[in-house]
């Protein structure tokens, strides 16, 4: 099959965004925040949505009645077999989809606030402890893509079924608390993986090898 699908993605926020950061040095670098958000190499802002795009179909699948894999049980490693696991992969084989995360239009500088959150003894009803963390602010834009080969007949619906979840829950942390909320818009264009060939002609051309 000479195709495959691009879904672009733009996300806004609407409430106060928690991200999460999973590389230690970058914990260790933050110093005095409990938790920074994840930052790319050029000082923008990154949320990864593979796991939450794959959890919330996990969910509304299975209340739909399908029988599809819970990645999040302890010690999961998917069938292999079932529609989400076609898509997104499992143990030891990939899938057909390829999500990046979603980046940010701005610098974190700019986007970015550090705010700390107390921790209440309730018997004494003073500060226990605090949690410093850093917070996306409402009204960040942000932008991916997700690429999907061999495409098939339910994958945009899986996605956009996904996207109306994210919106309606919200994604990264806290929220129940009421973070995380989003306005998620896309677009799906097709591809040909011919292409490749003319712009590896290009690329040779520009470089002086014919």
């Amino acid at each position: 099959m000479d195709k495959f699908l691009v879904i672009e993605v733009y996300a806004k926020t609407i409430s106060p965004l928690y991200t999460g950061e999973i590389k230690k040095e970058a914990i260790r670098e933050a110093r005095d925040v409990n938790l920074p958000v994840r930052r790319t190499e050029d000082g923008k802002v990154a949320i990864p949505i593979y796991g939450v795009i794959r959890a919330y179909l996990e969910k509304i699948l299975t209340e739909k009645g399908e029988n599809v894999c819970d990645t999040g049980a302890k010690g999961a490693k998917g069938c292999g077999r079932c529609v989400l696991c076609d898509l997104f992969g499992y143990l030891g084989r990939r899938g057909r989809a390829f999500i990046d995360d979603l980046v940010s239009k701005e610098n974190a500088m700019k986007i970015v606030s550090s705010v700390t959150h107390n921790r209440i003894d309730r018997n004494s009803g003073t500060v226990s402890d605090a949690l410093k963390m850093e917070e996306i602010k409402e009204g960040s834009e942000f932008y991916g893509k997700i690429r999907i080969i061999e495409p098939k007949e339910r994958d945009i619906e899986l996605f956009a079924t996904a996207f109306e979840a994210m919106k309606e829950f919200g994604i990264g942390g806290w929220v129940t608390r009421g973070r995380g909320r989003v306005d998620i818009q896309f677009k799906v264009y097709e591809r040909r993986w011919t292409e490749f060939i003319n712009r590896a002609k290009e690329t040779l051309k520009q470089i002086g090898i014919k």
